[in-house]
Formats: C-alpha cells, sequence, structure tokens
C-alpha cells in the first residue's frame, strides 16, 4: 500500500520544484511594488519653478555690550544683524527676556544679576529664523550696577 497525504497524492521531483519555485516568484514579486501610499511621492503632478535654491543663517550681532547706568540698572547694545526684523535680549540665565526692533535694551533691578545674550531674528514670509546666541555679558544690579 502506497502511503498518501491528505488531499491527494504529493508532487514529486520536478512539479514540487515548479510548485517551490513559482510560489517564491509570488512571493518576491509582491514585496517588489511598493504599497499605494509609498509609491505616491513619485506621482506628484506639482510644477517646480526655478533653477536655484538658496539657504542661508541668520549671524549672531558682532558685538553685545554692557554699561552700568547707575541706580540699579544697565544697558546691553549690539551691533545691527542686515535684514534682522527684531532682537531678543535674554537676561538672568534665560530666565527672563525682552524683544525689541532696537539694537539697545535698558534693565533696571535691585540686588539682583545674572548673564544675558543677544539673538537676531529674520522675518520671512512663512517662517521666523533665529541666530545663535551672541557672546554672553555678566551683569548685577546693587546701588551701583556693574557689568562684565
Amino acid at each position: 500500500m502506497t502511503p498518501r497525504h491528505r488531499g491527494g497524492p504529493r508532487p514529486h521531483g520536478r512539479a514540487r520544484a515548479a510548485a517551490h519555485a513559482t510560489l517564491a516568484a509570488l512571493a518576491l514579486a509582491a514585496g517588489l511594488h511598493p504599497a499605494p501610499a509609498q509609491a505616491a511621492p513619485w506621482t506628484d503632478t506639482v510644477g517646480v519653478i526655478g533653477t536655484t535654491l538658496g539657504a542661508a543663517t541668520v549671524p549672531a550681532p558682532a558685538t553685545f555690550t554692557c554699561t552700568g547706568l547707575g541706580l540699579g540698572s544697565v544697558r546691553f547694545t549690539w551691533s545691527a544683524v542686515a535684514g534682522a526684523t527684531s532682537y531678543t535680549v535674554s537676561y538672568d540665565g534665560g530666565a527672563g527676556s525682552v524683544t525689541t526692533t532696537g539694537t539697545s535694551v535698558d534693565l533696571a533691578g535691585l540686588l539682583s544679576g545674572g548673564t544675558a545674550w543677544v539673538r537676531a531674528h529674520v522675518a520671512y514670509p512663512s517662517v521666523t529664523w533665529s541666530s545663535v546666541p551672541s557672546t554672553t555679558r555678566t551683569y548685577t544690579f546693587v546701588v551701583v550696577s556693574l557689568c562684565g
């Protein structure tokens, strides 16, 4: 008696090899075709105009100085950055800040001090870019203000 498998006799030799090769080819082909969502970037019909792509960085102000004004106040002054639309002076180690369109800020306080720096900002139509922080300055408010 010949042993039989469920579903009928098993294919032998070349027939079995051909069946395995066909299944392997189908599995491979299924993996090579990207899903519709993955193919979408290649079918986008949005046109591109122009031949140049530009990039830039916003430089930090070249100078950042601190002047004691007396009676518990200091003035921070910095050089203008071409194209800058505003500046943010961070003080008290970054705990406080003030934004201005000018190139100086006066701060007043009593028995406090810290570290300050400035960043330049350039506003473009859809985004505002900021510079890295400038050099830092230390300050102390006592009866007479000190800067370093």
